[in-house]
């Protein structure tokens, strides 16, 4: 499902006992998304590239918060599952033989 329908908020610096970090927070169709960055810097160019979107009016996502233009960054299939498919089909070739 996709809105129309987003609203951003001020960037939240985020305190812990190992530094700070910052939190991109923002709503689409009254649903609350937030992405957590080590530094300041990453935190406004994220949140420069959905301020962006919104003004180019591309449809949000409701599910994943993101807009069409970076929703093909966040791929379906984890490292560690590309990692393991790889070696599945590379074992039977490669496995040392005794």
């Amino acid at each position: 499902m996709k809105s129309h329908r987003v609203r951003f908020w001020e960037i939240r610096a985020n305190k812990t006992a190992k530094g700070a970090s910052y939190t991109v927070r923002w709503t689409v169709a009254g649903r609350e998304k937030s992405a957590a960055f080590a530094r300041k810097a990453q935190a406004e160019r994220y949140r420069s590239r959905l301020m962006q979107a919104a003004d180019k009016g591309e449809a949000f996502d409701v599910e994943t918060g993101l807009p069409d233009s970076m929703a093909h960054e966040v791929s379906s299939v984890t490292w560690y599952q590309h990692a393991c498919a790889f070696a599945d089909a590379r074992w039977p070739r490669v496995a040392a033989k005794g």
